[in-house]
């Protein structure tokens, strides 16, 4: 099996060249988040293995922390070594190879690599830019109709859109799984990140026996490097999962799980970016450029006339994108536009763009 490399840790890995040659680059793409804001000291604790579905104590603080919105009568929290971790558990407790997953576009890359590592088969579902990226509930059921796929798997907020589905569409999804007998994997992990939160109080919807939900402490609380993420888990399915994850990673990182829990205890969350995301947008709507207003994440995904030529004068002045055609094969002339960094770098950044589109 042959991997491509993650075009998102790529551009961090030009960036660091660049850096070791005394030159600078700019990444509009990928976020530069504050560093986790707090001082531990290690103990013996630190590097014991805990037990396999995670530290008792992560797991209670992690089911209002985040999984508040969900029924967890019938399922398990359990802790995993990431987001990338979780999903790969999942898929190789509900699939078999060859099995089906659906995925709607735009969508993160990273799930068609998980997909393939799990011996499933992928398959794209556009939605379209002038239905805002909605998913109808018709088309899903048409294409399990013509392929009868085992998983569907979003992010809500999604990433690169920014969308967040509403209760009408995910009663409708559950609905629709319990009826036919595919599974739901849900990735909410950007629940912490929200600019609309009526949006987001009323996406939610009754649990099933046919979700999972995977939600992260990567950018919620600052741990990108830490690797640590939960997972609510039907009771049926919980043990098998954890079995599987053990079998990999024995447990979560013990010093990961250790700063989550001081994380969500002292709410170490990330910090505001309502004031990025207001200076964003003002750029993007002085660019022209068409877009979807986004409800969460920190992530736009505009629509340019010609991305390979903005693409082309954005690298001239040292600013790397990544184009739409990596979250789908409809998106060629989008971009993602990460916000999340310091406003003075976004400052930076757009002027230099300014200059290479408008002379200015």
């Amino acid at each position: 099996m042959k991997l491509r490399r993650s075009p998102t840790l790529e551009i961090g890995e030009r960036i660091k060249a660049a850096k070791n040659q005394n030159k600078i680059l700019w990444s509009l793409s990928t976020p530069n988040l504050p560093s986790y804001d707090d001082v531990l000291q290690t103990d013996p604790s630190w590097g014991r293995l805990t037990p396999p579905a995670g530290m008792p104590e992560l797991i209670e603080h992690t089911k209002t922390a985040l999984f508040n919105n969900w029924d967890q009568s019938k399922h398990e929290v359990i802790i995993a070594a990431g987001a990338k971790a979780a999903l790969f558990a999942i898929l190789k407790t509900i699939t078999i190879p060859g099995d089906k997953v659906v995925l709607p576009s735009p969508t993160w890359p990273s799930y068609f690599d998980i997909c393939s590592i799990a011996d499933c088969k992928p398959i794209e579902m556009p939605t379209l830019f002038s239905n805002k990226f909605e998913m109808e509930l018709d088309i899903i059921q048409q294409l399990y109709q013509q392929n009868r796929f085992k998983v569907i798997i979003f992010s809500n907020p999604n990433n690169p859109s920014g969308v967040i589905y509403d209760s009408l569409f995910l009663t409708g999804l559950i609905e629709l799984a319990e009826k036919s007998g595919f599974y739901i994997i849900v990735d909410q992990s950007f629940s912490r990140i929200i600019f609309d939160e009526d949006k987001w109080s009323a996406s939610h919807c009754r649990n099933s026996e046919k979700l999972f939900v995977v939600d992260s402490f990567s950018k919620n609380f600052l741990l990108q490097g830490a690797r640590v993420s939960a997972t609510l888990v039907p009771e049926a399915y919980a043990q098998n999962f954890t079995n599987i994850h053990q079998t990999l990673l024995s447990s979560a990182p013990a010093p990961a799980q250790i700063m989550a829990l001081n994380a969500v205890q002292n709410n170490l969350v990330i910090p505001s970016l309502s004031k990025q995301k207001d200076v964003t947008r003002k750029f993007i709507t002085a660019q022209k450029w068409s877009f979807v207003e986004q409800s969460g994440s920190f992530y736009y995904f505009p629509k340019t006339d010609n991305f390979s030529v903005l693409e082309e004068k954005a690298e001239l002045r040292d600013v790397l994108l990544l184009g739409g055609r990596i979250f789908g094969s409809n998106y060629k002339e989008h971009f993602r536009l990460c916000f999340a960094r310091p406003l003075s770098e976004l400052e930076i950044i757009f002027n230099k763009l300014d200059e290479a589109l408008n002379g200015k």
